[in-house]
């Protein structure tokens, strides 16, 4: 498999999912298009495939798409300390968030048409790696490829916790979690169908009951949790998983090294992105995602307590 092959989609499908035909999605984009025109507070127009996956991540919501989009940008100003200096194209900038964990988003698509991502942390890492540096920053990276190679029906993500002790997860701090609620919820609006937490230690229970107070009601009803693999073998096809999981897919090593790959193909668009901003001075009309706003308010709070 070459990083070309890296994110499978079926485009024809998820379409017709949505009652979508072509032309329905082309004059959908349109719309936006012409939207985006008058929002010259933006530093640039994104592309179809671009506009087609944020429609996609909103149901097709025209004025949510608006929204999720101005926050795609406007978040790395009001936000910098999850989107400033997160590179991947820099050694300097990752090293020490993957030192913690290997994270890998999976090529083939579940027949939900789901996309499915794992995290496992690293056994021979953990004990000198400060597992807060793998946190919403790490996340944004990837979201930022599938912005403009996938479209999916929603995710599943996968926390594999076998390595995992209590002295590493004691050093897990609040605002990290809280941070990876925050991307995840209000800045990407993630469709998230299910998350598996995988082989959990006993006190893993008090880390989820902290974070399901982040986040919204029916995110807390998609959250399971298994003592082995197999069990997750109910939810995810095996043969969707890699190797080390008993499926047919790359192993996490060698599908690790193919997105590392795939993010120097970015590095152009990485470097961009960390030079533009938000001209609020010629924003239109107020933000609308006021909750957002309040939101990260309590946030930096809770930063500084």
């Amino acid at each position: 498999m070459d990083s070309k092959h890296l994110l499978i989609t079926d485009r024809k499908k998820i379409r017709e999912a949505w009652g979508k035909s072509d032309e329905d999605v082309m004059q959908d984009i349109q719309i936006i298009r012409v939207w985006l025109g008058t929002q010259k507070h933006l530093p640039e127009i994104p592309t179809d495939a671009m506009i087609e996956f944020f429609l996609t991540n909103c149901k097709y919501s025209i004025e949510k798409t608006k929204q999720n989009l101005d926050m795609y940008y406007t978040a790395r100003d009001l936000v910098p300390d999850v989107y400033r200096n997160i590179n991947p194209t820099i050694p300097s900038q990752v090293e020490a968030a993957y030192a913690t964990a290997c994270m890998v988003i999976l090529p083939n698509l579940t027949p939900n048409l789901y996309r499915v991502s794992i995290i496992r942390f690293r056994n021979d890492m953990l004990q000198k790696a400060d597992i807060n540096k793998f946190n919403a920053n790490s996340l944004s990276n990837f979201y930022e490829v599938r912005i403009h190679e996938d479209l999916t029906m929603g995710d599943v993500t996968v926390i594999d916790y076998e390595h995992c002790s209590f002295s590493v997860m004691a050093k897990l701090s609040l605002v990290a979690m809280k941070q990876c609620v925050f991307v995840f919820e209000k800045v990407q609006s993630s469709r998230l169908k299910q998350l598996h937490l995988l082989n959990p230690p006993a006190f893993v229970d008090k880390i989820l009951t902290l974070l399901k107070s982040f986040m919204k009601s029916k995110l807390k009803e998609r959250i399971y949790i298994h003592k082995s693999i197999e069990d997750v073998y109910h939810y995810i096809p095996k043969d969707t998983l890699p190797s080390d999981y008993g499926g047919k897919e790359k192993s996490m090593a060698e599908l690790e090294d193919i997105w590392k790959r795939k993010f120097l193909e970015y590095k152009d668009r990485f470097d961009y992105l960390d030079k533009i901003t938000v001209n609020e001075a010629l924003r239109p009309e107020k933000l609308k995602n006021d909750e957002l706003l309040g939101y990260y308010g309590n946030f930096k709070k809770i930063q500084i307590d």
